[in-house]
């Protein structure tokens, strides 16, 4: 992902959690919708990422795909380069795309560290 897709961040509110000190995920459950392909649902939401860090998302849940960027790449893996910002945080657009509601199963990487973490598509985990 390029860093100039971002769209203004702003540091995470109490619906995110902040996994490995470098991207907030939401804690609610993601409204999955018709995403125009069919047997494909869309729960778009924001990707957090802590400014200057590199962050790299992998999807373990068997038909979900990831992609944030404007537009950006959309596949099981995702990485941000460690890009700048006075504010001290970024933002992405896109989210989710799975083949029904389901618990989507992530692996987070940044700084050497990994950490398993989980967000709720259409339902909770």
């Amino acid at each position: 992902m390029d860093c100039a897709h971002d769209i203004g961040g702003r540091p995470p509110d109490s619906g995110y959690r902040l996994v490995l000190d470098a991207v907030a995920l939401p804690t609610g459950v993601l409204q999955a919708n018709d995403s125009g392909e069919p047997g494909r649902l869309f729960a778009k939401t924001g990707l957090l990422v802590r400014a200057g860090r590199a962050v790299e998302l992998t999807v373990t849940t068997p038909g979900v795909t990831i992609g944030w960027g404007s537009p950006g790449p959309e596949g099981t893996t995702i990485r941000v380069p460690a890009c700048p910002n006075p504010n001290g945080w970024l933002a992405f657009a896109g989210g989710y795309t799975v083949t029904e509601p389901t618990c989507v199963a992530l692996t987070v990487r940044s700084n050497g560290r990994e950490q398993k973490a989980e967000v709720s598509v259409g339902r909770r985990c």
